[in-house]
């Protein structure tokens, strides 16, 4: 709310007030004060109400509210520095002004480019990772890598999950492995069309997947705690009709001629303020004799806090920044406001012959939106050294 305030009082004094138009006055005020009261009342409801409708006014007016007042804030915070230069410097000209109203309309273009456009604009990124301790009968084993689908913000009616699918398909992967928060907050997201599409995924080894700090139902309100555990119960269900072999602090062997790959899952690992379920230990006791492990954990917290501790675990595959959906990779840049969270936010990393792989997901939260960091499905070739 405060940052929504202040550019408009700020805007109102400085811009609105030197038209002289009483009904262009009043109508400022009357669109703000709309702003503020659906704020209120969506910010209100949405944790009590168990609503994909709902959810969906929610994300846009989320997005509209961004769309417009995150121009407003740049436009005001360049007007404050034109009029703080004209104050000490007596300049005549007001070139910060006509910077501030550039930038700001590259915004609003840039917010509307990524609710149409950049929000389904799919990367699919190929990435090799070598290891020397890999098991020579796994040397070219393709992963693909999907996550944070957050399937309540997509239309329940969207074609947009049958398209990835195509595309996953078309790779003819070993795994596809599926890194957490497959719902925004309610197992009904999965509705039947979209349980009945994700379940033609492809691998020739298996699907597997493990919970991420959505799929508890933590961010809604529940009449009891057993009416959150069913919810739970039923995103567990559905993703085993998906074909999802869902990996809850627990391992599995895939063999392979006379060579063995474990595959280990822990549930929901963060920091807080998010919600720690995991535990790493029980998920990988007994592999200690395996050379390698690839580990599927959601948090790219995760990693430097405990999994580099564990010398067995060469590769993990993790999700959850999404590249905060916005940011920039071009022209040398690598940049997104994710790294204010997390020291590994998108891409590969390496540490101690250990290997991370974060993926922006496929889905997106809070608001309809990808500009700079588009959806991304991961095709992951393991190499050995």
């Amino acid at each position: 709310m405060f940052i929504c305030v202040l550019p408009d009082i700020f805007l109102y004094r400085k811009v609105i007030l030197r038209t002289n138009r009483n009904w262009l006055k009043k109508l400022y005020w009357v669109v703000s004060v709309l702003f503020y009261l659906g704020i209120i009342c969506l910010f209100a409801a949405l944790p009590h109400a168990h609503s994909e409708s709902l959810l969906q006014v929610f994300i846009w007016f989320n997005w509209l509210l961004l769309t417009i007042y995150l121009p407003k804030l740049l436009f005001s915070i360049f007007l404050g520095i034109d009029k703080a230069f004209t104050y000490l410097f007596h300049f005549r000209i007001h070139p910060f002004s006509y910077l501030g109203g550039v930038f700001a309309c590259l915004l609003f273009i840039g917010f509307i480019y990524g609710a149409l456009i950049g929000r389904f604009d799919v990367e699919l990124k190929r990435v090799t990772v070598t290891c020397d301790s890999l098991p020579p009968a796994f040397d070219g084993l393709k992963i693909v890598q999907i996550s944070d689908l957050h399937v309540g913000s997509q239309s329940p009616k969207s074609t947009f999950w049958a398209k990835e699918v195509q595309q996953i398909n078309a790779e003819h992967p070993d795994l596809v492995v599926m890194t957490g928060d497959m719902i925004d907050n309610y197992a009904s997201e999965l509705n039947p069309n979209v349980v009945n599409t994700l379940s033609h995924l492809q691998a020739k080894s298996g699907k597997f997947s493990i919970l991420g700090n959505h799929d508890y139902g933590d961010y809604s309100h529940w009449p009891t705690a057993e009416a959150k555990k069913a919810n739970l119960d039923s995103l567990k269900q559905r993703e085993k009709r998906m074909g999802f072999r869902l990996l809850t602090d627990e391992h599995l062997f895939i063999t392979k001629q006379s060579d063995t790959l474990v595959i280990a899952g822990v549930q929901n690992w963060s920091k807080p303020p998010f919600h720690c379920y995991g535990n790493l230990s029980k998920a990988v006791k007994g592999t200690e004799r395996f050379p390698f492990v690839l580990l599927l954990s959601h948090d790219p917290n995760h990693w430097m806090a405990q999994v580099v501790n564990y010398p067995n675990i060469r590769l993990m595959l993790a999700g959850h920044t999404h590249g905060m959906q916005l940011g920039i990779n071009h022209f040398g840049i690598h940049w997104s406001p994710a790294q204010w969270m997390f020291k590994q936010w998108d891409g590969l990393y390496h540490y101690q012959n250990k290997d991370l792989y974060v993926n922006r997901g496929l889905g997106y939260i809070g608001v309809p939106l990808r500009l700079g960091m588009p959806p991304e499905i991961t095709v992951l070739t393991l190499r050995k050294k």
